[in-house]
């Protein structure tokens, strides 16, 4: 089948930068602490003194209690130096010393972290932290120094601003105006919230500090986009306070005349005709002033059904990390991974493994894995040629793998590879229970590709739409790409449509629902075709390529009514799926997408599985092929028999402009 992308928003790309935990009765957690980790209930009672040591720690984080949480997790530490979950330790204790403002113990425990666990799962967002705590405790250069190293590190976009909005801060207070102003300017126009506030006032502070020469730069560099008026005006600024008449008013014209409607061009006429220097933006900057970042959220609660882990165990993520365009959704795959790790309490490990997109990549980093006795289960690959061979050499050397992937055939007599993706067949079966059962549709259409994924769509369409009951009475195709769209319309009508163009008129259908499994760019190209043969007053059935954000906008007046299904969408209202959801959003200011619930899903399978008592590769296949629904946050999912992905997705539909929600999420 055409491995046609399901492409999330760009803007929302996970961060690696933080692992939070969150409960799934929709308790609000920070990264890392991850309770006790056993449920509520008389079974719950810790037993062995390691057990009682980290529950009275986790006790204290709940109560908010962060210097006594920091004091017992340092108690832990010390009093069970081998334990399986000193990683986790540490990496709270570190937390509660942030968290009650004892920044020099919180740098401390970090930095113990990174030394004994450098590749650990909780190592990522220490890197990320430590430059922040280190300007905190005026530590500049130390600060300058693991910020820029973090940052060359990091994939992710947002992490990566994160670490730029330090950045400058640090240079900023190191006097080194220029370039300060310039790592405020990524971060400035990549974040959201409170940090872009914080960045853009570093910005306006910075340019508050150079020389004419230094912020022609940018203004040339920016032109008129940001911050391109902001250092023009500046230079306004500069001119008028050293008394410089005749470059303030050449400066202040220049602005009128390439920047008109700006809200700042007031504040220049009335230097030009009072005298009056009002003060500049960014004035007061505190670069020290703590700002509550992604990590500052607050503590979590174990997850109900997963129970404690009799021991630490490692998963493998695999994954295209870089050197293809999935790189972003293999990132988003590995945070939601670390995610659902945080709910292990240390016990669970979390390996990355870059195959760049190579399949032989794959057959090697699986052998190797294999190979290692403390890795449980893969997860991954994310493209069709690596996760097959990924599958195949899974299967040989009886390692269990949880592929996010569509790969047609991955998991058939492969008992030891399953698969996490809606896959094309999934959703075509989707829209036809919805249209058939809940909407009693029984004669219905299919506009679609004359190419392998088109035929395909086809064909797992109407076998459900069969199955039901019903029937598919029209099937018109159209050349992919570029085809001749208003031809394949008029055949739908059989050349009856009276073209009123008015959505009070339907043409005359044997069918009374149209199925169109296609791109939004084609769909978009379709639809007015559609509405100029008057077939108009009828749902429109889709895939999950219409979640694209662009569609409603640009094509929201024909799809009204129309059902579109997708794994994830932050419109859900299910607990768990709203917990996923405003956990991801306190880390980064951004949505989720599919990929990040995928990588989460993964982890919270192997973790439910694992807690049964599943303590070896082969009882984990068991044991996840027995569980029942997982709450995940994209749905209530189960494996079948064959390791196949169970889930009736969540169904959107467009209203005006926007998605809303049609239908949640259930199992089979």
């Amino acid at each position: 089948m055409a491995q046609r992308p399901i492409l999330p928003n760009p803007a929302l790309l996970l961060s690696l930068s933080i692992v939070m935990a969150l409960s799934l009765s929709a308790c609000i957690n920070l990264g890392g602490f991850s309770g006790s980790g056993k449920p509520a209930g008389p079974a719950a009672v810790p037993k062995s003194p390691a057990d009682i040591a980290l529950s009275q720690a986790d006790n204290a984080v709940r109560a908010s209690r962060y210097q006594e949480a920091a004091r017992l997790y340092e108690s832990f530490l010390g009093s069970f130096p081998t334990d399986h979950r000193r990683e986790f330790a540490l990496s709270s204790a570190g937390k509660s010393n942030d968290l009650a403002g004892q920044y020099p113990q919180a740098i401390r425990d970090y930095t113990q972290l990174l030394a004994e666990f450098p590749q650990g799962g909780y190592a990522t967002e220490a890197r990320l932290r430590l430059p922040q705590l280190y300007l905190y405790t005026g530590d500049f250069q130390e600060s300058l120094n693991s910020a820029v190293s973090a940052g060359q590190a990091q994939r992710d976009p947002t992490s990566k601003a994160n670490l730029k909005l330090v950045e400058g801060k640090a240079r900023y207070l190191l006097g080194d105006y220029a370039n300060a102003a310039k790592a405020f300017q990524v971060a400035a126009t990549t974040l959201g919230g409170a940090q872009q506030e914080d960045a853009v006032k570093g910005l306006y502070a910075s340019f508050a500090r150079l020389d004419q020469l230094a912020l022609n730069d940018f203004a040339k560099a920016s032109g008129t986009a940001f911050p391109g008026p902001e250092a023009v005006w500046h230079m306004a600024y500069l001119s008028k306070r050293s008394g410089d008449q005749d470059a303030f008013l050449a400066q202040a014209q220049y602005f009128k005349t390439y920047f008109g409607g700006h809200p700042w061009g007031p504040s220049l006429d009335a230097m030009a005709t009072t005298g009056a220097i009002p003060s500049a933006p960014g004035e007061g900057f505190d670069p020290r002033a703590v700002v509550a970042g992604p990590m500052l959220t607050a503590p979590p609660a174990a997850s109900p059904g997963i129970g404690p882990l009799s021991q630490g165990y490692t998963v493998a993520a695999l994954l295209p990390l870089s050197g293809t365009r999935n790189s972003n959704f293999a990132a988003q795959i590995l945070a939601g991974l670390r995610l659902a790790a945080a709910h292990s309490n240390g016990s669970l490990t979390i390996t990355e493994h870059d195959t760049q997109g190579q399949a032989a990549n794959a057959v090697r980093m699986t052998s190797e894995l294999a190979a290692n006795p403390s890795v449980v289960a893969i997860v991954g690959p994310l493209n069709s040629d690596e996760a097959l061979a990924a599958a195949q050499t899974a299967q040989q050397l009886s390692v269990p793998l949880i592929a996010v992937s569509t790969r047609i055939g991955l998991v058939t007599s492969r008992p030891y590879v399953f698969r996490l993706f809606l896959t094309y067949e999934a959703q075509a079966k989707a829209v036809a229970r919805y249209a058939v059962t809940d909407r009693g549709h029984k004669t219905l259409g299919v506009l679609y590709p004359d190419d392998l994924y088109g035929t395909n769509m086809l064909g797992y369409f109407e076998a459900e739409v069969a199955r039901l009951g019903a029937q598919v009475t029209s099937r018109v195709s159209y050349k992919s790409p570029g085809g001749d769209y208003a031809e394949a319309v008029n055949r739908l009508t059989g050349g009856k449509g009276a073209r009123r163009v008015s959505t009070a008129y339907q043409a005359n259908t044997d069918f009374t629902t149209l199925y169109i499994p296609e791109s939004p760019s084609v769909v978009s190209q379709i639809l007015p075709f559609l509405a100029y043969n008057d077939i108009t007053r009828m749902e429109y059935l889709g895939t999950s390529l219409w979640s694209a954000p662009e569609l409603p906008k640009a094509a929201g007046r024909y799809l009204k009514g129309s059902v579109i299904p997708v794994a994830f969408s932050p419109l859900s209202k299910r607990p768990e799926a709203k917990a996923f959801l405003d956990a991801y959003r306190s880390m980064t200011g951004q949505d989720p997408d599919q990929f990040a619930a995928y990588g989460y899903d993964a982890g919270l399978a192997i973790l439910s599985a694992l807690s049964t008592g599943a303590g070896d590769r082969a009882s984990l296949i068991n044991a996840l092929k027995a569980l029942p629904p997982v709450r995940g946050a994209s749905g209530p999912f189960t494996f079948d028999s064959e390791g196949e992905y169970q889930v009736s997705p969540v169904l959107i539909t467009v209203d005006g402009q926007e998605f809303k929600l049609l239908k949640e999420a259930a199992t089979y």
